[in-house]
């Protein structure tokens, strides 16, 4: 990596923080870091390309019923210049519109739309992994790191990364399985993890088949073809340890309609759907 580059990065990871914490409460240790940053960037910087950062322990917190982690905004801030360098290392699926820059779920929905307007499919099954990130095997992302990422600084960081802790008003805790949601790796991480999904129903040309992150749907023009795509991707969850969520599956005739990232389709017409 030239130091030109790392030095873009740094002002691209900060603006992109600064972006995503401007709503922050007055007393967020966003402010204190973007407070002190022209004096210490250059700092931070030597301390993350020489090996020597450590991620703190994400922080739990609770208000009005709710509760959320967060990294601190420094570790927020690492963590989108790691996955600035490793993205383009990590394989990833197909058609990834759920990164940021690839289509989103605009791009999604319109790939869908297509094909469902083509009415050459009779048939359509939708579904997604019920608890994705929480479910990864860490043990299967460490082996892919170690893989696809050679740049030994940015490695590390990103083992850190996935075996994180939680502080719970002094109680430390590190999960055993999952990923932590909420990063900027997180998103390159859990969509290269599906990409043999994607690799194996691209190669079929009696299904049409999109994906988005942990979501899933497939048409088909026979009742036999939508049974060997349902039984394919239930082999598929199955060898990662995961589960359908029975809520958000739906299975039968396309003209009956079907949900797909909130949109409602139907010969109708698209509309937003019930549960969104």
């Amino acid at each position: 990596m030239s130091s030109n580059q790392a030095l873009h990065d740094r002002e691209a990871a900060y603006r992109w923080l600064c972006r995503r914490r401007q709503h922050a409460p007055a007393n967020a240790d966003v402010w204190d870091l973007r407070f002190r940053w022209p004096q210490r960037q250059r700092q931070w910087l030597d301390i993350v390309l020489t090996g020597k950062y450590r991620l703190s322990p994400m922080q739990l917190y609770r208000r009005q019923g709710k509760s959320w982690v967060q990294w601190s905004a420094m570790d927020a801030l690492v963590l989108k210049w790691v996955a600035m360098q490793v993205a383009p290392l990590l394989p990833r699926r197909p058609n990834c519109h759920h990164l940021k820059g690839h289509g989103g779920v605009s791009g999604s929905t319109r790939q869908v739309a297509r094909a469902y307007c083509r009415r050459e499919w009779r048939y359509v099954y939708r579904t997604d992994i019920r608890g994705y990130y929480r479910h990864i095997v860490k043990g299967q992302v460490e082996g892919q790191l170690h893989r696809y990422i050679q740049d030994a600084t940015c490695r590390d960081l990103c083992l850190q990364w996935l075996y994180y802790s939680v502080d719970d008003g002094g109680d430390i805790h590190t999960p055993e399985k999952g990923i932590c949601r909420g990063s900027a790796l997180s998103p390159l991480i859990g969509g290269s993890l599906l990409r043999h999904v994607d690799g194996y129903f691209a190669a079929r040309e009696e299904v049409f088949y999109a994906g988005y992150m942990d979501d899933f749907i497939v048409f088909t023009k026979t009742r036999r073809h939508l049974r060997l795509a349902v039984k394919r991707l239930y082999e598929f969850f199955d060898a990662g340890g995961f589960d359908i969520h029975p809520d958000k599956t739906q299975l039968g005739r396309i003209e009956k309609g079907f949900d797909w990232l909130g949109i409602w389709y139907t010969p109708r017409g698209p509309e937003i759907a019930p549960r969104a």
